[in-house]
């Protein structure tokens, strides 16, 4: 996702200037040394210091140790160290805006005073950099820190597009980190946020060419994720619902992309998610139609067994759908 984040072309219009970092870290590597966290290896997020040895973390990820995870000494008590969490807060606005010249200014103008320039650009540097982030802190279960710095990017986005207009790429962005905005709702057990995030993620990129397939892939994943969650809560047509829309997504999606196998596969398990429905509405018929269609799906696939991950993951699904069929006794196995 992190590499969406790239300056859309009303962007791409003007030649950056690299901002510099009033602390010295290096805004392309960004080698964050102590500003970041020895546990989930990201920036910190409610900075926190142990005592006696005043070694420091996120909080989140901290409390979960009663030995400090550096030294090893007893850990008596965990305070907040709002000093350090204001100087991260520093350095990540400090990275929020960059100056850029005007396009089509004299060269023989570089070092005038006087040149023209355009303050208030969001770098999308730090867009890249925010979703790194948040995915180190979310892969760590550091969910309010990585939600805290999705949020931030959601926002430079929203910005963007009130300045630059809602493009494909904007749009794109945006449906993205929403999405993950979502996952970090449902982590902490927020259905309500995480369904609407999801939706504003499914009302964003449905409104964009269906031949872009990273967006298609995005799209059919929100669809299903709320599919989930209304799943869980008992509301069946809904969650049909939305399962049959990730599943025409990912036909279509097939129709363009029909020689990469991860597109059937995806198919397939669309198919399952609503057959699966059917047979909870006591629709046993259109239940094991769905995982018998699945079944050829996946069984006229040429899979390559020099790609391991998606074989195992081919062969795991098929032994699923054959485990409905045997459940509903419509083949033996």
């Amino acid at each position: 996702i992190s590499d969406q984040l790239q300056p859309s072309s009303e962007a791409k219009d003007f030649s950056t200037i690299s901002p510099k970092c009033p602390f010295g870290y290096d805004n392309h590597t960004f080698k964050l040394g102590p500003l970041s966290c020895l546990i989930c290896k990201a920036l910190l997020f409610e900075s926190s210091k142990c005592e006696p040895c005043s070694h420091k973390f996120c909080k989140a990820c901290i409390s979960r140790f009663k030995d400090c995870p550096l030294c090893g000494a007893d850990i008596e008590k965990i305070e907040p160290d709002e000093d350090l969490q204001t100087i991260v807060d520093r350095f990540i606005e400090g990275h929020a805006r960059i100056k850029r010249p005007q396009v089509g200014a004299d060269s023989t103008d570089e070092a005038s005073e006087t040149k023209t320039v355009i303050y208030g650009d969001i770098s999308f540097d730090r867009g890249a950099f925010l979703v790194q982030q948040a995915m180190r802190a979310f892969r760590s279960h550091n969910i309010l820190s990585a939600k805290a710095r999705l949020i931030i990017c959601a926002e430079d986005i929203r910005e963007q597009m009130e300045r630059l207009g809602k493009n494909s790429e904007f749009c794109s962005q945006l449906g993205a980190v929403l999405g993950m905005l979502g996952d970090c709702c449902r982590a902490i057990g927020d259905s309500s946020s995480a369904v609407t995030y999801f939706e504003e993620s499914v009302e964003l990129l449905s409104k964009l060419p269906s031949d872009d397939l990273e967006v298609m892939h995005t799209l059919s994943v929100s669809l299903n994720k709320i599919g989930d969650l209304k799943y869980y809560d008992g509301n069946l047509q809904t969650a049909r619902s939305y399962y049959s829309r990730s599943l025409d997504v990912r036909r279509n999606a097939v129709k363009v992309h029909s020689n990469i196998p991860s597109q059937t596969l995806d198919v397939a398990i669309s198919t399952a998610k609503v057959a699966d429905v059917d047979r909870g509405l006591g629709n046993e018929k259109a239940a094991v139609e769905g995982f018998e269609e699945a079944i050829k799906c996946l069984e006229a696939l040429t899979v390559d067994p020099n790609d391991t991950g998606f074989e195992a993951r081919h062969k795991s699904v098929l032994e699923f759908l054959y485990s409905q069929l045997t459940e509903a006794g419509s083949v033996s196995v």
